[in-house]
């Protein structure tokens, strides 16, 4: 009973802290804090289904900037800025990853995480995440992290399966 206390207001004070906590100025991340702090909670909801909800809608702001469909060059474009903007890109394949866009491919270091990312990466496509800490929250007890992330089917040249995740790590 106490650990489920302490898990509810951990969650509500890093709502509270996303909603307005915020020292980014860029409008994508703005978006995704206020879906994630304004995704409407019902009672009966689990913890699960309320982290569920609190994603997709993360997702769907992200999905205003990167929509399925979008061109790959486009994308790649507004990478290119989040990279000048501090976020560190990194693209996956099947047979290895690299920091985006110059890096030199790298298999991936053992069986285990090869297998996991196989099963995530088919043949001919390619995933690219951008990520980046940015702020903190109560003090430095915290740091807040934002990611987006997106597939393309090698030929296609058209992003696909867009997701977004906004959270905060710390003591």
């Amino acid at each position: 009973m106490t650990e489920n206390k302490s898990l509810i207001t951990l969650m509500l004070l890093l709502s509270l802290a996303m909603l307005y906590g915020c020292d980014m100025n860029d409008p994508m991340i703005k978006e995704m804090e206020t879906a994630y702090a304004t995704v409407p909670k019902k009672n009966e909801d689990t913890l699960d289904e309320k982290t569920e909800k609190r994603n997709e809608a993360v997702s769907r702001a992200v999905q205003k900037y990167f929509p399925p469909g979008m061109r790959a060059e486009e994308a790649f474009k507004r990478l290119q800025q989040m990279k000048e903007q501090g976020f560190e890109v990194r693209e996956y394949r099947r047979d290895g990853a690299r920091i985006w866009p110059d890096g030199a491919f790298k298999p991936y270091p053992n069986d285990e995480i090869r297998r996991n990312i196989q099963r995530r990466y088919p043949n001919n496509v390619s995933g690219y995440n951008a990520k980046k800490d940015y702020g903190t929250i109560i003090s430095l007890l915290a740091t807040k992290h934002v990611s987006i992330s997106f597939r393309v089917v090698d030929g296609g040249g058209v992003i696909s399966e867009v997701k977004g995740d906004i959270g905060a790590s710390g003591i």
